[in-house]
């Protein structure tokens, strides 16, 4: 009887372990120019790094960072310009080029990054894509 409290308990402890680190927080995110933010979510994507690539996105929309290739894509020649910004909205025309991509996106030369804040926080993506 004895054993089987002991194997409850750490049946208990190995659950709770699993929860505190999958609601482990992500990285902070700068707050700074939307150009800038976009440059950083891509530099996040290019260094492989899924938990800062994550925290660019308003915490609803982070499923949109369920790329399968993400462990191997890679963006370079990354150029990118305001098209609009409102104090809470904002819309970031980003071109760039992908070398050996995968087929979902081949012909894929730019993205459209659309952001939101709460001030006085950072710029966070919504959605992006091709227009």
């Amino acid at each position: 009887m004895r054993h089987s409290g002991l194997f409850g308990l750490l049946v208990f402890g190995v659950a709770l372990v699993g929860c505190s680190s999958a609601s482990r927080s992500l990285p902070h995110v700068a707050v700074q120019p939307p150009i800038n933010t976009a440059l950083s979510w891509f530099r996040s994507i290019n260094e492989h790094n899924m938990p800062l690539a994550l925290a660019h996105f308003v915490p609803k929309d982070r499923q949109q960072m369920e790329w399968s290739d993400f462990g191997s894509a890679s963006f370079s020649e990354i150029r990118c310009q305001l098209v609009s910004q409102e104090k809470t909205t904002s819309e970031v025309d980003c071109t760039f080029h992908v070398p050996n991509p995968s087929p979902d996106m081949r012909g894929v030369t730019f993205w459209d990054i659309y952001m939101q804040r709460k001030p006085p926080g950072p710029w966070l993506i919504n959605a992006y894509g091709q227009g």
